[in-house]
């Protein structure tokens, strides 16, 4: 999968290498009922989890997200990181070896 990015003043940013905490955030936003929330919480939630998932605030933050970027973007930029983020960690996990396979050969 291809790394996400976003412009900012245009520049090409990329993502910082997912960290726990950014996995956990996913995850829990993810899972919240989101039936009574207003809109103006949701979006907020998003901008906050694409700042945190680049991890470099003073270049992506909720400032630069809102010069930069079209508000249409905003939840498909947070599901192309979320699918990044498990792309990632998954690759990872394939490639580290699996010591009851060494066992068994």
């Amino acid at each position: 999968m291809d790394t996400p990015f976003i412009i900012i003043n245009g520049k090409k940013i990329e993502p910082a290498a997912p960290k726990m905490k950014v996995w956990r955030a996913f995850l829990k936003s993810a899972d919240r009922d989101r039936s009574k929330e207003q809109l103006d919480d949701f979006l907020k939630e998003q901008i906050d989890l694409i700042v945190l998932a680049f991890g470099k605030p003073d270049v992506v933050n909720e400032e630069s997200i809102d010069e930069y970027m079209e508000i249409a973007d905003v939840v498909p930029m947070v599901r192309k990181l979320f699918k990044w983020i498990q792309t990632m960690t998954f690759e990872k996990l394939a490639k580290a070896p699996n010591a009851e396979t060494e066992t068994a050969q």
